[in-house]
């Protein structure tokens, strides 16, 4: 069956990671450690980052910065905090969105992503995104990466279910009347390798461009790649033709 859609995660997959949100992710919390006037507890400081999967700079693939939402990130940031904040999510969500904004020249391209997008559209293929992130800053993400024109479909975690729960595809296919076979799904974590098979998607990439690990992509994906870059050989064909 002819593959006619492709759903692309975003942070690692369209954009560099490490380039933008783990200098956010620091700034975020030290605004958090401010806002509770615990300003200077490093101790804290600490655990709030580990909760969110972020150590010493490194970012655990499976944690909540690699592949969780606003959502995760504000109620493990509440399991730690000393006192509650109801409305951390919110505010959580705004300064992620901000701060995206006053980074925006840290987003980056994983590739050529023009070209890519235009080698997608040649082909006939219906590009979307499954993201973990909110619609806004997905939104800014993309029209930064010159991009926003050539998706055609924003799956964000404030819209449809998270990953990997298969909403999202089911959606893609019902909007663009595809079957999940005709469905690709590209990420760079296990958890959009689960969205793959939890959907039924036809294929499941996994690219080394990101936080996710061969070990783990490996398990489930059934290619995997240095980048998106790689979708498309010198012979003008995908990967699974």
């Amino acid at each position: 069956m002819e593959i006619k859609g492709i759903l692309f995660d975003k942070d690692g997959t369209l954009l560099q990671f490490r380039e933008i949100w783990i200098q956010i992710s620091y700034e975020i919390i030290d605004e958090l450690l401010n806002r509770i006037e615990d300003k200077g507890n490093t101790t804290l400081k600490e655990k709030l980052c580990h909760a969110i999967g972020l150590r010493n700079g490194i970012v655990d693939e499976k944690g909540y910065l690699a592949c969780g939402t606003s959502l995760d990130m504000a109620d493990a940031f509440n399991k730690i905090l000393p006192k509650d904040m109801p409305h951390l999510h919110q505010w959580l969500s705004e300064r992620l969105l901000a701060k995206t904004k006053e980074h925006i020249d840290k987003i980056k391209p994983v590739c050529d992503l023009s070209l890519l997008f235009s080698s997608l559209t040649h082909k006939g293929i219906i590009a979307g995104i499954a993201t973990a992130d909110d619609y806004e800053t997905t939104k800014l993400c993309l029209q930064q990466l010159g991009i926003l024109n050539d998706v055609q479909f924003l799956g964000t975690a404030d819209l449809y279910k998270k990953k990997p729960f298969p909403d999202v595809v089911e959606e893609f296919c019902k909007k663009f009347h595809l079957k999940k076979e005709e469905v690709v799904i590209v990420g760079d974590t296990i958890i959009d390798m689960q969205l793959a098979k939890n959907s039924s998607a036809r294929f499941g990439v996994g690219v080394l461009s990101g936080v996710g690990s061969y070990q783990e992509l490996y398990q489930l994906a059934h290619f995997v790649i240095p980048s998106v870059d790689y979708l498309i050989d010198g012979n003008d064909r995908f990967i699974w033709e």
